[in-house]
Formats: C-alpha cells, sequence, structure tokens
C-alpha cells in the first residue's frame, strides 16, 4: 500500500468530494430539473453544514477509521485477498465492487431496521431533492462500524 497515499488520505478524500461536489452543484444550477419547495441557499447551508457536523464527529470523536482498519487489517495479513494471488487490477476492481455492495447491504439495513431507519430518517426529511441531499446524513450512525461515508 503507497504510503503517500495513506499519509494524505484526508487531504485526498477531501479533494475529491468538494471537486465532484461543485461539478454537481454548477449542473444542478446550470440545469436544475425540477421546481424547489424551500430557499436552496438555506437549504445548502443546512445540508452542507450538517455534513461538517458529521465529518468533525467522525474525524475526532471516533478512534478507528477506514484506513487505520485497513492498516490493522493489512498488518494482521487478515482478508481474502492476502490469501489469493491476483493481478493489482484484479484486486482493486474487486475491492470496490465489495465494498460498494457492503455500501448497498447498509442500506438496506438503514431502510429495513427501524432502530437505522430513524438515523437515516435525517437523509430523507430533506424537502427538496439536490446534491446536498446526498450528504445530509445523522452524525451518530458513524458509530456504527459498518457505516459508511461514502454513501
Amino acid at each position: 500500500m503507497s504510503y503517500f497515499i495513506l499519509d494524505r488520505e484526508f487531504a485526498i478524500r477531501l479533494v475529491f468530494f468538494l471537486g465532484i461536489l461543485l461539478i454537481v452543484a454548477v449542473w444542478v444550477m446550470v440545469s436544475p430539473r425540477r421546481v424547489l419547495t424551500s430557499s436552496k441557499k438555506v437549504r445548502w447551508f443546512s445540508n452542507l453544514g450538517i455534513s461538517l457536523v458529521d465529518t468533525l464527529f467522525v474525524r475526532l470523536l471516533l478512534s478507528i477509521t477506514a484506513v487505520g482498519m485497513a492498516l490493522f487489517v493489512e498488518k494482521h495479513q487478515w482478508g481474502l485477498l492476502n490469501y489469493l494471488e491476483l493481478p493489482g487490477w484484479t484486486e482493486t476492481v474487486f475491492g470496490v465492487m465489495s465494498l460498494d455492495f457492503a455500501v448497498y447491504l447498509q442500506h438496506v439495513l438503514f431502510h429495513a431496521v427501524p432502530a437505522f431507519w430513524r438515523l437515516h430518517m435525517v437523509h430523507h426529511s430533506d424537502m427538496d431533492f439536490d446534491v446536498t441531499t446526498g450528504v445530509r446524513f445523522h452524525p451518530s450512525r458513524s458509530f456504527y462500524p459498518w457505516a459508511s461515508r461514502s454513501e
């Protein structure tokens, strides 16, 4: 694993997140798909504020991050990919597909289990739907170890 990337994980994730959010936000402003029922300025401030609090909560209060867990697992040689000898590109594709499937299962659980649904409702309670709805999540959902930051 490249320590260059691991040492800069937060900055890399932030640049990708903000870059993609900006591209989609501009797209939403240039070509809206529906008429909004509430102020975009107020909603965006609220939704992005919730996302900021959520991110700070996760970064400051939770000691085990996805990267920390990945380093721990790598150090102990756990996981299926440590036992298979596959080309790097195959491992990458398998890893991305596996993580995407895990996020999908997590989303199904958040809809199906009443206790999880109460947390997930924050995401669905937005009165309109646009780019900022996708980053609106309840901070306490981060206590669940399978809760992904990239849903």
